[in-house]
């Protein structure tokens, strides 16, 4: 698992607390920091996100009033949600979500880190004999990003 963490620059502070959140899990991240040289150049920062997110199973996008306004992180949600990519919202203020982003779940605190994780484990993790098709195991439906969603919203 490696989540990519979305934010308008402005919110950089929280993006990084919801870094070290997930590095003391164990969970690689991807912080989305531009440098002035790519964000300059629409050509050569789509090129950085595309291949960043390609690299990455999960996206949260931290949303506040600034993020809100964003124009980046609608591309960047639009590119993830292509992949099926799990899509959690970290809420820095209590904004009104584009309509887009109300459908995910809402991080709204820190420590709901640790329940986005035992929610993946619990429904993206199964048995080997299951993943290979064998038996009755085989035949029973495979865990979807949906599954993942109910079972976030249930615990948060």
């Amino acid at each position: 698992m490696k989540i990519f963490i979305s934010h308008k620059q402005e919110d950089d502070a929280v993006a990084r607390r919801l870094d070290l959140e997930f590095k003391h899990y164990n969970v690689d991240t991807y912080l989305d920091l531009i440098d002035d040289t790519i964000s300059k150049n629409g050509e050569a920062l789509t090129k950085h996100i595309r291949e960043s997110l390609n690299t990455c199973t999960d996206i949260i996008v931290v949303m506040s009033e600034k993020t809100r306004l964003s124009q980046w992180v609608p591309f960047e949600v639009g590119m993830s949600t292509q992949k099926d990519m799990p899509t959690v919202t970290f809420m820095v203020d209590d904004v009104k979500l584009p309509e887009f982003l109300d459908y995910w779940p809402r991080l709204t605190k820190f420590s709901d880190v640790e329940k986005y994780l035992i929610a993946k484990k619990r429904i993206f993790s199964f048995d080997e004999s299951r993943s290979r098709g064998d038996g009755m195991l085989g035949l029973m439906r495979m865990p979807s990003t949906d599954d993942f969603y109910r079972t976030l919203k249930e615990m948060l």
